[in-house]
């Protein structure tokens, strides 16, 4: 089944990509052993970081790299339309609040590319606790275009990535972002197959695609 749907606005003014993880995280965090929190912080970054990889027309092989305090690292990488995730040790074991894992020393670095075509990597500081507002931070501070990342309510394994296209209205991309944070309360509960529907008031499929 299809897990990444990738849409345009109908006018044009942005484009989105719109993620199900479910199954990507079930298989990655098989072997995860820790507490709900930290499973759910793992869950969002599976999310965040599909929904970044998706919004390209070409996806490139992606990876990121958490470094946080306590010892803890993550890191997970898309390459051939294929997930993986490695964390150390440290997450099994810590039984905290996500806020602590996330100091002014901690960064997440960001790198897309490969040999052929050249490797980038962008690192910024991950002094905020919220995954999301982490990875939008993220596409502020590096060459990417501004995004807005919005998870379903109450099941972060469902997401949208919003990103404005070169020349975008502002007051047009601003009530769209308005628009697309009211149909995200549905998002998370939404039959799969109904939330192209959900969103047609908003922008057109353009493309359905698998990351396993």
């Amino acid at each position: 089944m299809n897990n990444i749907i990738r849409m345009l606005s109908v006018n044009q003014e942005f484009r989105m990509a719109v993620a199900d993880t479910r199954q990507i995280a079930a298989k990655a965090l098989n072997a995860f052993t820790g507490t709900a929190g930290m499973r759910s912080l793992l869950q969002e970054i599976i999310t965040n970081g599909v929904l970044l990889s998706s919004i390209n027309d070409a996806p490139p092989k992606i990876s990121f790299s958490f470094r946080l305090s306590q010892g803890v690292s993550i890191f997970c990488q898309i390459s051939d339309a294929k997930f993986t995730m490695e964390y150390s040790a440290e997450m099994n074991k810590f039984d905290g609040a996500a806020a602590d894992l996330f100091d002014d020393k901690s960064v997440l670095s960001v790198t897309t590319g490969n040999w052929e075509t050249g490797i980038h990597t962008s690192t910024v500081e991950a002094h905020m606790d919220s995954v999301v507002m982490l990875f939008s931070h993220f596409t502020v501070q590096s060459e990417q275009l501004p995004s807005h990342i919005i998870l379903g309510e109450d099941n972060a394994s469902r997401g949208i990535l919003m990103q404005p296209l070169p020349f975008a209205d502002n007051e047009l991309m601003g009530k769209a972002a308005y628009e697309v944070v009211y149909q995200a309360k549905e998002l998370g509960e939404l039959p799969w197959g109904q939330v192209p529907g959900k969103l047609s008031c908003l922008a057109k499929v353009i493309s359905e695609n698998t990351i396993e």
